[in-house]
């Protein structure tokens, strides 16, 4: 489903909340940009958690709890291993990374498509509220969600809702449901050069 459709502000679907579906049978989840926890702790629920920010205060702030390790770094230079992840998770980091266009956020994608399995998903909200132009942060069009994955994520599902920062303040956010792109392209042989082959018939 891709759209905006007109959201409902007394609704109490949230990204996560709706998200859950998908990330239910995930056993090792990336809260990426995971700020004071929100959203680590509910996922570490049924799954082991990565909860990564770069803000040490955040982190410090955050709840302990068995399944979740919180770990300090820069999302476009993580600590995880390739193919190690069943999902990853992200509510508003996307707006921040595009303060400044769209590479950051291409950066971004191209980490979240590394860490992930091919078997893996990404539920991630950014903000969708052109409303209001007061916010420090960018709220993106369908279009340009789309441009960002172009190469590295497949979009399922494209909604608009509403939903609350850490803050408590409601806004309206895109619910972005994707899963990463694989090269289905055998890897070519390298062609020959027409110096290299006559180089290999004298040889012969």
């Amino acid at each position: 489903m891709l759209g905006l459709p007109a959201a409902n502000s007394k609704s109490e679907v949230s990204v996560l909340g709706r998200g859950m579906a998908v990330l239910r049978s995930s056993r090792l989840i990336l809260d990426a940009g995971c700020g004071a926890g929100r959203a680590a702790i509910k996922l570490a629920a049924g799954a082991r958690v990565i909860a990564m920010d770069r803000d040490a205060q955040a982190l410090a702030r955050a709840p302990r709890h068995p399944n979740i390790w919180y770990v300090r770094a820069d999302v476009d230079r993580s600590p995880i291993a390739t193919d190690a992840l069943d999902a990853v998770y992200s509510f508003g980091l996307l707006q921040v990374l595009g303060v400044d266009g769209n590479e950051d956020i291409r950066r971004a994608l191209r980490e979240f498509q590394r860490m992930l399995r091919s078997t893996g998903v990404a539920v991630m909200g950014t903000l969708a509220d052109f409303r209001t132009h007061d916010s420090p942060f960018r709220s993106l069009t369908g279009a340009e969600v789309s441009q960002c994955m172009r190469n590295t994520f497949s979009i399922r599902e494209l909604i608009g809702l509403m939903d609350s920062d850490g803050a408590g303040n409601r806004s309206r956010y895109w619910y972005i449901h994707a899963v990463p792109v694989t090269d289905p392209t055998p890897t070519r042989r390298r062609a020959i050069s027409p110096r290299a082959r006559a180089a290999a018939k004298r040889r012969r």
